[in-house]
């Protein structure tokens, strides 16, 4: 039986890693079940605590939670310095602009899109589509690390510029019910598609399984019988995208089993990070 790390410690780490924001608010607007919903994001009223906003040098945290399909007109506040956008329950939100960006969270199911963004010291954890017509970075940060959950993707339109500073890290599914018990295949997921890489190359950092244990990273390639690359992992640009490619082996399936979490995933690569 697999066994998940522990969240309590992990989040511990992460917290300590942040600057605390000016305010919390959540989206409390209409919800929509289609497509062309449209609510403006200068309405209070749309609002748990008031349109988001700015306090001194930190950023708000802007939360959209089960709000169905929505696109919400106007731009947003900055969050960068210690702010964070966060979308979970199967939400899909289209904001209409959003410049500086701090932290993002994008959950199992939901899809976030803005369009130019520059993203100044963030965290972005990717369990769903995080769509962006052009990214960059600020250069009074440090970078933009992406965290990739399971089934986590990053959609670029245009270039990625100042690709040197972004880093990819995350989780892959190295058991499926859909192989068969003892036999094992190569998978090859895309982590990013883009319109371009330009200013450096994207880091290509560490992976691990679904349960947080440790994988080896490949020289190469891999190529052959997959039951002989067990517990490896080959990630690599190609052309304008990240992929990588690992060895899924078959499981029975067992309701006890249990996968780590995208923001427990997140602590532990910012703690190892940090040692």
């Amino acid at each position: 039986m697999k066994k998940t790390l522990s969240i309590a410690a992990l989040l511990c780490g992460l917290c300590t890693g942040l600057h605390a924001a000016s305010m919390v608010t959540a989206w409390t607007g209409g919800a929509g079940p289609t497509e062309g919903n449209t609510y403006d994001v200068n309405n209070a009223g749309n609002w748990s605590n008031g349109v988001p906003n700015r306090n001194g040098n930190a950023g708000p945290d802007v939360i959209f939670a089960d709000t169905g399909t929505i696109n919400v007109s106007g731009s947003l506040v900055d969050t960068s310095d210690g702010g964070s956008i966060t979308v979970t329950g199967n939400s899909t939100v289209t904001v209409g602009g959003s410049r500086w960006t701090g932290n993002v969270t994008v959950g199992t199911g939901s899809t976030l899109s803005l369009g130019q963004v520059d993203f100044k010291s963030s965290l972005i954890t990717l369990d769903g589509t995080l769509n962006l017509n052009v990214c960059g970075i600020d250069p009074g940060g440090d970078g933009a690390r992406l965290v990739f959950g399971i089934g986590g993707i990053l959609n670029v339109d245009q270039k990625m510029w100042g690709a040197g500073s972004f880093s990819v890290s995350g989780l892959l599914a190295t058991t499926s019910t859909d192989v068969a018990a003892g036999e094992f295949q190569f998978v090859t997921r895309t982590l990013i598609n883009s319109g371009g890489f330009d200013g450096g190359d994207v880091s290509l950092g560490e992976f691990l399984a679904e349960d947080g244990s440790s994988l080896t990273k490949a020289s190469a390639k891999m190529e052959g019988n997959a039951a002989d690359h067990q517990g490896q992992y080959y990630i690599y640009k190609d052309g304008n995208t990240i992929k990588v490619q690992y060895v899924v082996g078959g499981a029975v399936p067992e309701p006890a089993t249990a996968t780590l979490s995208l923001l427990g995933l997140a602590a532990l690569m910012m703690r190892r990070r940090r040692a």
